[in-house]
């Protein structure tokens, strides 16, 4: 069972942007292309752009197994009770081995514990992990496309849960 830790500072930080790096790199490069990958991780995964959203209100949590990093998440709660789930990355090696469950009960947790009743996330509409969120109960709410910058656009599905 994976534990959770906090990070907020930027030293915290750091271990997580190095992770991101390292997830992102091995797999959205065949998803997404090298080009947008490294606009991405510059933008959104970098230890200044994730240090930037803690001081923003998001909270991140660096996924320990035993003494190994192995992913990391980053909530955020928003108004009307829901929980923007901004990421959930993990190894390769800790796909299919139940951490990514063992996350999404830590964030419904989480979730309960301040009264909150819906979480939500985007998600590639070509990435295998909407099957994955679906079985743990989410539903697609909407496809959504956004322009991020850059040239480039991000073709997903919002998908959403409610804590019952």
């Amino acid at each position: 069972m994976p534990s959770f830790q906090p990070a907020r500072t930027e030293a915290e930080i750091a271990v997580i942007a190095g992770l991101a790096r390292e997830i992102w790199y091995e797999y959205y490069v065949p998803l997404i292309g090298r080009a947008q990958v490294d606009y991405m991780v510059e933008r959104f995964q970098s230890q200044a752009a994730m240090y930037e959203q803690v001081q923003a209100g998001y909270h991140y949590f660096l996924v320990v197994d035993g003494a190994e990093p192995v992913g990391y998440t980053a909530i955020r709660e928003e108004p009307a009770g829901s929980v923007f789930i901004s990421k959930l990355y993990l190894l390769k090696a800790q796909r299919g081995t139940g951490t990514g469950r063992a996350i999404m009960t830590f964030i419904e947790e989480w979730a309960r514990e301040r009264g909150l009743t819906r979480l939500w996330l985007t998600v590639n509409k070509g990435n295998p992990s909407v099957q994955a969120y679906e079985r743990l109960g989410f539903e697609v709410a909407e496809p959504i496309v956004m322009d991020i910058g850059g040239g480039f656009v991000m073709d997903d599905y919002r998908m959403q849960k409610g804590l019952g």
